[in-house]
């Protein structure tokens, strides 16, 4: 037998939704004539347009299969967040704690690098000159015996640039199970 205490209220319609997010929009105006029903048309036109399979008769993922779709979701999300103004560094904080792939980002780095380089010249001026035009020649491929030592080479500072979005999912998020998208039923990973 059902009693009121069992019943617990479903969600809220989605008339309801959009009728307070107008309010918190536009407090004290009323919404325009006929724009809640139209808006809600346009929705279930929407949903029921690109819904692929019924939830109902949509297979679900194995446990693994919803974790990894949860990982990789969790990253694409603080990724984008991050793009859009999140502190990368927090982004990446949060990635560590669930130990996830931290975020790919475009740095500039400066490399102070202890460079011998024997010239032949008539005064100090000259040889620097003639060290600078050796350097420059080497980076520039178009000669010079020039010895540059990687391995005494001080990192005197490498800054973080915004995240690159460009780059693809990490290999490990990546997966081939099937994962539901919301409101869109299944779609291979």
């Amino acid at each position: 037998m059902s009693t009121p205490e069992n019943h617990l209220p479903g969600p809220p319609s989605m008339e309801a939704v959009l009728r307070d997010a107008w309010d918190a929009f536009h407090p004290g105006h009323p919404a325009p004539l006929g724009w809640l029903t139209h808006t809600v048309a346009r929705l279930h036109d929407h949903f029921h347009t690109h819904q692929l399979v019924s939830p109902a008769t949509a297979a679900f993922p194995s446990v693994d299969g919803q974790f990894a779709a949860l990982r990789r979701r969790v990253w694409q999300t603080l990724r984008d967040a991050a793009a859009d103004g999140v502190n990368p560094d927090v982004a990446d904080h949060i990635l560590q704690t669930l130990d996830l792939p931290t975020l790919a980002r475009r740095w500039q780095v400066r490399l102070t690098l202890p460079v011998t380089i024997e010239v032949t010249a008539t005064s100090r001026d000259e040889a620097l000159e003639a060290a600078e035009e050796a350097i420059d020649a080497a980076l520039t491929s178009t000669g010079h015996d020039t010895y540059l030592d990687w391995h005494n080479a001080t990192r005197d500072d490498a800054t973080a640039g915004a995240v690159d979005t460009t780059t693809d999912t990490p290999a490990d998020l990546r997966s081939a199970i099937a994962v539901p998208e919301p409101g869109h039923g299944v779609s291979a990973r």
